[in-house]
């Protein structure tokens, strides 16, 4: 079995003797430090849980993600790219299902919410899918030779996408419940929008029409657990 080096955030695995370039290190950094952002947020493999097994059997699929552009490029919103996104989610979920428990776009980066299929935490493969569906279509328009580099051309890279992500396993109800609402405020934090129904890129409508949130929610999300903001 070959022995790969695991490297945080990196939406794939490092080849056996790959080290990283000065351009992954310096991403590296910034993403985490935009991840401390709200508290403690980076997970320590020491920490202890003393939740319940059938809680944690119950959310062993689920998993929180932020994805950034690259260097905070604000185009999410626009017009094409959300139709290119919605198409290429539409694909990967034929491909390779899962479900959507919650989803924020904002312009530079978003939130969501994943429940995969029992015994399948392939998000990686789901996400690479999802960001190759979107680069296709509007790579065109949005790739700029400004921004390309020897990593990004070593890789095969886009300049749509920063290569890493964050991702957490959800453990437990409050874990859910204040990550779903994170999801939610999180146009309202960023002052986008005074309200979470103001903004329209968000599944905060779909929850409102099932019951799970009255229209005039205000929101006011435990952020001490919840990782992945992006300032």
């Amino acid at each position: 079995i070959p022995i790969y080096q695991a490297h945080p955030h990196l939406g794939r695995i490092m080849e056996p003797g790959e080290w990283m370039t000065e351009d992954d290190l310096e991403e590296s950094s910034a993403f985490e430090s935009e991840c401390r952002s709200v508290g403690n947020l980076l997970p320590t493999r020491r920490s202890k849980t003393h939740v319940a097994l059938s809680t944690v059997s119950r959310y062993s699929g689920t998993f929180f993600f932020t994805v950034v552009t690259y260097r905070r490029q604000r185009f999410l919103c626009d017009e094409d790219v959300r139709l290119a996104l919605r198409e290429s989610i539409l694909r990967a979920r034929e491909q390779h299902h899962f479900e959507i428990d919650a989803w924020v776009l904002l312009p530079d980066h978003m939130h969501c919410m994943w429940t995969l299929p029992e015994g399948d935490a392939d998000f990686s493969m789901r996400w690479n899918v999802i960001k190759r569906g979107v680069t296709r279509r509007v790579g065109a328009r949005l790739q700029r030779s400004d921004l390309m580099n020897e990593s990004k051309a070593a890789h095969r890279e886009s300049t749509l996408w920063q290569r890493r992500f964050w991702e957490h396993q959800i453990r437990a109800d409050a874990d859910y419940q204040a990550h779903m609402d994170y999801i939610h405020f999180n146009p309202v934090k960023h002052g986008l929008v005074s309200h979470a129904s103001d903004w329209p890129h968000s599944s905060f409508h779909r929850h409102v029409a099932s019951g799970a949130y009255p229209v005039d929610w205000a929101g006011s999300p435990d952020t001490s657990l919840v990782g992945g903001d992006v300032e």
